[in-house]
Formats: C-alpha cells, structure tokens, sequence
C-alpha cells in the first residue's frame, strides 16, 4: 500500500502592511497595523480615562498634597455641619446628660453652703460686704470647676474619633482640615458655655446680695467664657499630636495646673534669690508727746533688701485667677478708711498684683496721710500697669498655635504616621 501523497497548496500570502508583509500599505491605514483614530502600541486603549482626567465616578485621586486654598477653606456650612455633627454625637450619650444634672446640683450645693450662713452670721448692715467676699470666692470656685470640665471635653476630640475610625470618613470628604478643626473647636465652646450657663443660678442670689454691678458681673463671664475658649482650642490641639486620648487629656490638666499652681508657686520663690539692695526713704506719721500737736510726716531713709519679683510677673500672666482679679473694678490703697467700698478676695488681689508689678516705687514706701506737715508732694504715683492684656495674648496666642497644629496634622495625604495608628 502506497503512502498518500500531500497535494501542495498554494503559499500563505501576506496582509500588505502587516507582519512579514514587505510591500507598502494600503491607503489610508498608518505603518504598524492601528487604525486610523486606533491606539497605538503601548499607548492607552480607548476606554481608558487620560492621566489626571475626570472618570465616570469623578475626579482621579491625585497623590499630590492638597493646596493651602483648600486646606484653609472655610465655609459657614461645612463649619456648622462638623459642629452639629459633635454635638449631636454628645446629646446622645447618657453620660451628657448626667454630667450636666451633677455639675448643676454641685453647684447649687456651693451656693447654698456660701448662702446660708452669710445670711446667718451676718447683720442686715453688713450683709453687703460680707456677701460681696463669698461672691468673689465661689466665682473662683466656679473657674476651677470649669478648668476641671473643659480640658475632658476637647483634649480627646480629634484623637477619639482616630481611634473609633470615623475621623478618616470627614478626610476623605469635601470639608476641610480648618472646617473640620474649627467645628470641633466651637462644639467644645459651646458644650463649655452649656457648664457655664447652668453654673450661674448659684452665683447670681449672692452677687445680688453683695451689691455686684452689673458691669463687674459681666466682665466675669466674659473672662471665664473666654478662658474656655483657649482651653478648649490647647486640648484640641494636644488631641491632634498625640495618639492616644488619655495621653492628651492628661496633658491638657498637666498645663492648666501648671499654670494655675505650679508658676505662681515659682513666681513667689523668686522673691528669695531675687534680692536687690537699695537706698529706700521711708516716709511715716510722727506724735509729740503732748498730744495736742498734729501729726508729722518724717522722712528716714536706710539700705535695705528689696525683693525684686516685679522682673518675674510673666510668671503670672497667664493665671486664670490672676485674670479674673483684673475684670474687677479697682480698689483704692486706702480701702480700709471708705465704708462704701466693699473689699472683696478679687478686687484686693488686683490691688496686690498692681502694687508688685512696680514695687520699686518710692511712693510704695510713703505711710503718711495727704495734708500732713513734710507729706512729700513730689512723689508722683506709681504707674497702673494692667496684666490682663499680656495675660489674653498669651493665651490666644498658645491657642491659635494649637488651632494651627490641629489644622496641619489633619491635612491628607498624611506623609507619616505613628506606629498603631489607625485609619479607618
């Protein structure tokens, strides 16, 4: 049996144009087999979007940093928005609602207690002065109330919702680090102002009683409301550097005991190794033996040590008491001889803070009384030298610095991140 023989076929002609073609295209078709309009090797095939282009779904992300118009962009709805979305998070909690309920009965308590035996010891005569003391000091209570509350309110915001991994959902969407920072900030402010408000119906009987302006009274407030403010922007700003929440508000009571105790503390040790010796002229009041003659004023003078603790009041700038002093109205040197003026704790520590801040005067050293034989008529009054203006500046000032932090380390992309942090 012979074996089949394969028939040759004609040979495989070649496409013109395309692979192992040797002659010239066709008309119309481009060298390397694309189509007119068509792609090219290597290139991006026609569904593909180009590069930084909008898709379908919106614009392509981009792995370049957001620019400073849009990091800093505020408007009045993303703002409220954040700041609706704090506060509703909190009216929800029970816990919100039995802070409030403690805070008001707790306060109530202090007033009764200063009250009463105002009421009790006191002589319808002298209820006035007597009132107008425990005034000044349960609005000082109510200020360390307050240092208390605020620094558990915001030092937690930003890094609590770090941690709950809701804070990535406001970072990705179309609001702002500054909206998202100012939102929290003003949630903390008027959750603040809530503790505030709800802290006045024990301060207001016993200032009535006291005889308190209306004026005075409202300067407190301003001060305490604006003390809240700053407190709230610092621990807003410790939440945004570091990562876990009770690190943060640790460190927010760390600065505001430090400056309420642990500088004044400091400032009064001054006095001992900050001693200058000066020629000081004292002047006094002098009787003759008689009886019948009036009083002279007599000048001596000697070499004496003078704390110099005016060089370090920047110690005190910054204390909230020390503030709160400064919105009382000024009391005269001679206090004691008016029975209109009522003494009370705020008003005699501005009266003190003003004297230290220039206790280098010669007039400080002056005891005699105007009109006296040898009263020094030429020694001018010691200068009134505020502390309340370096005190607010320091603190919006340390402020506005945590804003900027928290508005910077919110800012996407994040270029590093510490180790366990979580993102959503």
């Amino acid at each position: 049996m012979s074996a089949p023989t394969s028939v040759p076929g004609p040979p495989p002609t070649a496409t013109p144009g395309g692979p192992g073609s040797s002659g010239p295209p066709p008309a119309g078709r481009p060298p390397g087999g694309s189509t007119p309009g068509g792609p090219t090797p290597g290139g991006p095939t026609p569904g593909d979007p180009a590069p930084d282009s909008p898709g379908p779904d919106g614009p392509a992300p981009s792995t370049r940093r957001r620019p400073l118009n849009g990091i800093l962009s505020l408007r009045p709805r993303g703002l409220w928005l954040v700041t609706s979305l704090e506060l509703r998070q909190r009216i929800r909690s029970v816990r919100w609602y039995v802070a409030l309920a403690v805070w008001t009965l707790v306060l109530l308590g202090i007033g009764g207690l200063g009250l009463a035996p105002t009421l009790y010891t006191a002589q319808w005569d002298s209820l006035q002065p007597v009132a107008a003391v425990i005034f000044s000091l349960q609005v000082i209570l109510v200020l360390f109330a307050m240092l208390l509350v605020v620094p558990a309110l915001s030092a937690g915001s930003i890094n609590g919702d770090r941690t709950a991994g809701t804070l990535a959902t406001l970072q990705a969407s179309l609001l702002s680090p500054l909206e998202i920072v100012l939102g929290k900030l003003l949630a903390g402010f008027l959750t603040g102002l809530a503790f505030l408000v709800l802290a006045l119906p024990s301060v207001v009987p016993i200032a009535v009683l006291g005889g308190i302006g209306f004026f005075y009274f409202l300067r407190i407030v301003l001060v305490i409301a604006l003390l809240t403010l700053c407190v709230t922007a610092v621990g807003l700003g410790l939440s945004a550097v570091t990562n876990r929440q009770l690190g943060s508000v640790v460190l927010a009571y760390v600065i505001v005991f430090g400056v309420s105790v642990v500088l004044p503390i400091a400032w009064g040790s001054t006095a001992i190794f900050l001693q200058q010796e000066r020629e000081v002229t004292e002047y006094y009041s002098t009787y003759e033996t008689d009886g019948t003659s009036p009083a002279r004023c007599v000048a001596e003078q000697e070499t004496r040590s003078v704390p110099r603790i005016d060089l370090t009041m920047p110690l005190l700038w910054g204390n909230p008491v020390v503030l709160l002093a400064e919105a009382s109205p000024p009391l005269p040197s001679d206090y004691w001889a008016e029975e209109e003026e009522n003494a009370d704790a705020l008003r005699v520590l501005k009266l003190g803070m003003r004297e230290v801040a220039t206790i280098a005067h010669p007039a400080h050293q002056n005891f005699c009384d105007p009109g006296q034989e040898g009263y020094p008529e030429e020694l001018a009054a010691p200068p009134n030298r505020p502390i309340w203006p370096m005190g607010l500046a320091l603190w919006m000032f340390a402020g506005g610095i945590s804003l900027a932090v928290a508005t910077w380390r919110l800012a996407v992309p994040i270029r590093h991140l510490g180790s366990g942090t979580r993102i959503a």
